[in-house]
C-alpha cells in the first residue's frame, strides 16, 4: 500500500464559502460512521498538489494540529470553469469497516492482436472495488496479451484479484478491447459506393478494387499503427 500523505486542516472560520476560497482555503466536511460531522477547511494550494491517485490511498487528516486519524478523500467538487477546488469531502474510516474506492488499472503487456494490425481501446482507468483498508492494492494490473485476436476484449471477469477484494463493476463489462483499424473499414464503404456506380456493377468490396479504364487504382491506405499506450 502507497505511503500515507499528510492533509492539515483547521476548523472552519464563520466564513461564507466564497470569502474562505478568496482567502487560499477550501470549505471541506469530514464525516463517518459512528462519526460526528465537522466542517473544515484546508489550504487550496497545499491540497492541490495531491495526486489524484492518492485518492484512492488512505491518508492522515490532522485539524488543528491534534491527533492524527485515517481518511479517504471521498469527493472533490471543482468549478469547471476556473479549474478551483469548490469544496472536499473526506470519509474518516474505521479499520474493521469495509470501503468501496476506486482503483487505478494498470496496463501492461502488448497485445498480440495490436501487432495483426487491430486498434486498442481503453474503456475504463479505473475501477470500484470493496475491501477492508488494510487491503486495499495501489493499482489493478491488466495483461494486454491476453487480447490475442482482433475484436476479443478484457472483462472484469477476467481480473486476478486477491479474495479479499471485491470487484463492483459489473462482469461483461468492456475494459479494454482490440477492434478493427478504422481506415480498413473506411476503405470498404468508399470501395462499395464505388462499385454502386458502376452500371452493372456489383457493390462489392472486390468487384471496387478494380480501376475503371483510365483511372489509377486508389492509392493503399496506410497500415495501421498500434495504438500508444
Amino acid at each position: 500500500m502507497a505511503k500515507a500523505l499528510l492533509i492539515k486542516a483547521k476548523t472552519k472560520e464563520n466564513k461564507k464559502p466564497n470569502a474562505l476560497r478568496q482567502e487560499g482555503f477550501v470549505p471541506a466536511t469530514v464525516y463517518g460512521h459512528g462519526f460526528t460531522s465537522e466542517s473544515i477547511q484546508v489550504n487550496a494550494k497545499e491540497f492541490s498538489k495531491i495526486p489524484h491517485k492518492a485518492y484512492s490511498h488512505i491518508n492522515e487528516l490532522e485539524v488543528d494540529g491534534k491527533e492524527k486519524f485515517p481518511i479517504l478523500i471521498r469527493n472533490v467538487q471543482i468549478d469547471p470553469v476556473r479549474d478551483h477546488i469548490l469544496n472536499i469531502e473526506f470519509y474518516k474510516i474505521k479499520s474493521n469497516e469495509k470501503l468501496k474506492v476506486k482503483v487505478p488499472l494498470n496496463y501492461t503487456g502488448h497485445s498480440p492482436a495490436v501487432t495483426k494490425g487491430g486498434i486498442l481501446i481503453v474503456s475504463l482507468t479505473e475501477i470500484e472495488v470493496q475491501c477492508l483498508p488494510k487491503d486495499i492494492p495501489d493499482t489493478i494490473d491488466i495483461n494486454l496479451g491476453l487480447i490475442e485476436e482482433i475484436g476479443q476484449a478484457i472483462h472484469p471477469k477476467d481480473l486476478k484479484v486477491p479474495s479479499e477484494i471485491q470487484i463492483l463493476a459489473q462482469p461483461n463489462e468492456v475494459l479494454a478491447k482490440v477492434e478493427i483499424a478504422k481506415t480498413h473499414e473506411v476503405e470498404e464503404k468508399v470501395a462499395t459506393t464505388e462499385a454502386a456506380a458502376v452500371p452493372g456493377a456489383t457493390p462489392t468490396t472486390e468487384a471496387a478494387a478494380t480501376p475503371a479504364a483510365g483511372k489509377e487504382a486508389p492509392a493503399k491506405a496506410a497500415e495501421a499503427k498500434p495504438a500508444k499506450k
